[in-house]
């Protein structure tokens, strides 16, 4: 019989060996800190349908995980019959073998060939004769993807077939932009039992935001082209402004319908996740260094910051509740998660930009995704962040009215107080990246604080 002790010290040393906190293995595994806690505790041992997927967190063999209880005595050791080793390489294989025939029992088989045509010719028209090759189907980011090329004499067409078999709010959130934004990639087909959408594939005309910061030529196209970047995100925010049909089919997050879900929230998702990091900051347990993601040199001051923000959110947010909110004034949908990951910009010279990663598309105020990109990412000092806001600003003005610079410019601060806890949930997850802490903290002391 296995020792739960002995397995469960050894979770915890893989664990810790690799950085990752109980939350953040359980949050990768979808169970509770606490059955992670139970296991490294001596009180339960992980369900053997968990074993593959921890051992590939892990980087190393199931046996490496469920041995310790057999290889602590050297003596037993040497006596370990081979039978155990079949067995755990047998119980990875069938595991494994029913993840992957789990898709096809489940009828995530994608489209055949009839519908991929027809929603071809339904926007190229006619192209002659063509030919449909599929790639292999991979996992990736909570979905099942598939590249599909259309290949006739007069064109080729490039196509991504994925299927939402667990981000569902993605796929929702792209059915309802179809047609009503031209901010992401061309939409063919949408499968809505399936929750299968067929895109245009924009991998090799695009280049992903994640190069913004890099010193390549990548890097050099996105740093040129920002405003082309914030009038897509205003072009975006101008097509729902105040538009009460969309938000009727979005719905308005429940700590914004009324003044005790306001104050619960802030307590929940900013106050009591800001008062574990500063115990676990104080106390040491907070590591000094996050490789590429910066060193952590905090002060006292900037600690401080978080308490100011709070006082900040509590004062001002309520009154948004009814004026803003509930009243559907200078509300709109907005991506909700604006990082430059989820921003590509075309390498043709038009410099097109596409959005993606819109599982958090909500209502809210256009500034929330101003700030996630601009003070959590794309930072710098004042007078880059003011002239970033203004390229915004007027490029929304074109389009709406009665949205006054004062009141965006309120709307602004009060975004970057709520995203100067974005990091500090991350770091609690144990992701520990200073950098956008630091970049919060900034734009929290040039635009908020005192």
């Amino acid at each position: 019989m296995l020792d739960t002790n002995k397995v469960g010290l050894k979770i915890s040393s893989l664990r810790k060996k690799i950085g990752l906190s109980q939350e953040k293995l359980a949050e990768m595994l979808c169970i509770s800190p606490q059955a992670i806690s139970k296991w490294e505790n001596g009180h339960t041992l992980p369900e053997t349908s968990l074993l593959p997927a921890l051992a590939q967190i892990f980087d190393c063999t199931i046996d490496a995980i469920i041995m310790p209880a057999y290889s602590i005595d050297e003596k037993i050791e040497a006596s370990k019959p081979n039978l155990l080793e079949q067995q755990a390489e047998h119980i990875s294989k069938f595991i494994l073998k029913q993840l992957e025939e789990k898709i096809v029992l489940n009828g995530e088989t994608g489209l055949c060939d009839d519908v991929i045509s027809y929603a071809v010719l339904r926007i190229h028209g006619d192209i002659g004769a063509f030919t449909i090759t599929r790639g292999k189907q991979s996992r990736m980011e909570g979905k099942l993807y598939t590249s599909i090329t259309v290949t006739s004499p007069q064109k080729e067409i490039r196509l991504a077939e994925e299927i939402y078999h667990k981000r569902t709010d993605e796929f929702n959130a792209y059915a309802f932009l179809e047609g009503r934004v031209g901010e992401i990639p061309m939409i063919y087909h949408i499968d809505s039992d399936k929750k299968l959408l067929l895109l245009s594939d924009i991998s090799a005309d695009y280049i992903k935001g994640y190069d913004y910061d890099e010193a390549n030529e990548n890097g050099d196209i996105i740093r040129a082209n920002y405003d082309k970047i914030l009038r897509a995100a205003a072009d975006f925010h101008a097509g729902f402004w105040e538009k009460g049909d969309a938000f009727g089919q979005i719905g308005l997050m429940c700590h914004f319908e009324d003044k005790e879900n306001m104050f619960a929230w802030i307590n929940n998702a900013m106050e009591k996740p800001f008062k574990k990091y500063k115990t676990a900051e104080l106390a040491g347990k907070v590591p000094k260094d996050g490789g590429i993601c910066g060193k952590n040199n905090i002060t006292a001051k900037q600690l401080d910051c978080y308490d100011e923000a709070l006082n900040f959110l509590k004062a001002e947010y309520p009154a948004y509740i009814d004026g803003r909110f509930n009243a559907g004034k200078n509300i709109t949908v907005i991506h909700g998660d604006l990082h430059p990951g989820h921003i590509s910009i075309s390498k043709s010279p038009d410099r097109q930009i596409k959005f993606t990663g819109l599982q958090a598309l909500r209502m809210g105020l256009c500034t929330e995704d101003l700030a996630m990109l601009i003070a959590l990412h794309i930072s710098g000092d004042k007078n880059e962040i003011t002239s970033l806001l203004d390229c915004y600003y007027q490029y929304l003005s074109n389009k709406v009215s009665g949205y006054s610079h004062e009141t965006f410019m309120r709307d602004f601060k009060l975004s970057v107080a709520e995203n100067l806890f974005f990091p500090i949930r991350l770091i609690n997850r144990g992701i520990y990246d200073f950098r956008m802490r630091d970049k919060a903290l900034h734009a929290f002391e040039m635009f908020v604080a005192g």
